[in-house]
């Protein structure tokens, strides 16, 4: 079996490894601070790559730490190389060297050799920093520089280049690719050129007249003078005229939603992105990029559809009252009344005859309310329903209650409820209101169900 001792200063060695490469990620790739600061021990030294930075004590180096915060533009470290042995008991040093370049994001071309060597001493079961010791080896010049670190500036212009290079390839590669895009994209890319005496069609992508079941000619034949095609529907021609009038300068760009009638009859929904692309004297350059989305907006119908009906009963379900009330659906000037449903005795009934009958005691009970109010029915959940209707006085309310009474005996369907009226937009007050009620009556309904079973 190993020797423990051997093992737990192999774990502790390695800790120091990874708090090294942890520490010079956190201060050079991310500049958080606080993360350093963490693992400071209390009698720290330092000594930076700068002339002047050397520092002593948790507190001295933290407050110098802190002013390091976004001052280091965001770096690139690679080929990390680390070694680490015990000095003393509970106390490691680890050595290495890395190379660190900027960020082509940042701005700032350099790459230069680090080298550093960070001491850990456990306090207990946690290790912290005692010692950093950072170095670049180019801060000196090399012995065969004359008056100039010359090794230093060939790096950083090799390094430079390499950035140059690799921006060109990406250059190339973004070119090709952009236009393999405008040739097979499934979208209409088109330009127009807009003068004081109209518009007129410039380009057009091959994917426009396919998706449209038009040929290149039937495009180019077709009226441009006002920059949108005939096949657009005409209750959508009026916004889409509106959209590219707010285009005044290079730069401005809107959206617009819109309909269009395909050859073949299809109607198809498309989102359209326009640009004033350029300006000069022959007039603006417009470019218009539209995006078949007619499958997004049905399967959204279905969704909201689906989302807004309860699939047991097929009334309006508690999203759908949400909406309602957040979209001021259910205010109205006039008299609002609201009725609050519970089925009784429904978990009897799944108890004693299954989930099944339970399921058709429900969707019974939402027949009943459709049947006996002319208003909004909504299915809560489980048993509960809520009513909101509008009425012109309470004569037509009370009428309907009572024929919900009369069906809810006929049928043999035990309810409870609460109801409540008012002249108000707030009708949250009233649902709750009613519904406070409905568990009042509720109440007395299970209380003079627990006398009657004392009784027998």
């Amino acid at each position: 079996m190993p020797d423990r001792d051997q093992t737990d200063k192999a774990y502790r060695a390695q800790e120091a490894i990874r708090l090294t490469s942890y520490m010079m990620h956190r201060h050079y790739c991310e500049n958080d601070v606080e993360s350093i600061i963490e693992l400071f021990d209390e009698d720290i030294h330092w000594i930076g790559c700068g002339e002047a930075e050397y520092a002593m004590g948790r507190q001295s180096l933290s407050d110098i730490f802190r002013g390091f915060d976004g001052q280091v533009p965001k770096c690139i470290i690679e080929d990390e190389q680390y070694q680490a042995l015990e000095l003393y008991q509970d106390a490691y040093l680890c050595t290495g060297r890395l190379w660190i370049s900027t960020d082509p994001s940042t701005g700032v071309y350099i790459r230069v050799h680090h080298r550093v060597s960070m001491v850990f001493r456990w306090r207990g079961e946690k290790p912290l920093c005692c010692h950093i010791h950072i170095s670049n080896p180019y801060i000196e010049m090399q012995e065969d520089d004359v008056g100039f670190p010359k090794a230093m500036a060939q790096q950083t212009r090799d390094y430079m280049q390499e950035i140059v290079e690799k921006q060109k390839r990406q250059i190339t590669a973004q070119a090709a690719e952009l236009d393999s895009i405008y040739n097979t994209v499934p979208c209409f890319i088109i330009r127009i050129l807009r003068t004081s005496e109209g518009c007129r069609l410039l380009t057009f992508n091959k994917a426009l007249s396919e998706l449209l079941g038009l040929s290149d000619e039937e495009m180019r034949s077709l009226d441009w003078s006002e920059g949108i095609a005939p096949f657009v529907y005409s209750d959508d021609r009026r916004r889409i005229l509106a959209a590219l009038q707010k285009l005044s300068m290079p730069g401005d760009f809107n959206y617009v939603d819109y309909r269009v009638k395909c050859r073949d009859g299809r109607l198809m929904y498309l989102n359209c992105s326009n640009s004033l692309i350029s300006e000069d004297e022959n007039g603006s350059v417009i470019q218009r990029i539209a995006f078949d989305i007619t499958k997004r907006i049905e399967l959204e119908n279905i969704l909201t559809q689906m989302s807004f009906e309860d699939a047991l009963t097929g009334l309006l379900n508690r999203n759908r009252l949400n909406y309602d009330i957040k979209n001021s659906e259910l205010h109205t000037e006039g008299l609002t009344a609201v009725v609050c449903i519970d089925i009784n005795g429904l978990k009897h009934i799944n108890d004693t005859r299954g989930h099944i009958a339970g399921d058709e005691l429900i969707r019974r009970t939402g027949d009943m309310l459709l049947s006996s109010f002319k208003g909004r029915v909504y299915r809560m959940g489980g048993d509960e329903f809520v009513v909101v209707k509008e009425m012109a006085d309470e004569t037509e309310f009370q009428r309907e209650l009572r024929l919900l009474f009369q069906t809810a005996e006929r049928e043999d369907i035990s309810i409870s409820i609460g109801y409540t009226c008012g002249h108000t937009k707030d009708i949250m007050s009233l649902i709750n209101e009613a519904d406070r009620l409905m568990y009042k009556n509720k109440s007395e309904y299970y209380s003079r169900a627990e006398n009657d079973r004392r009784k027998h």
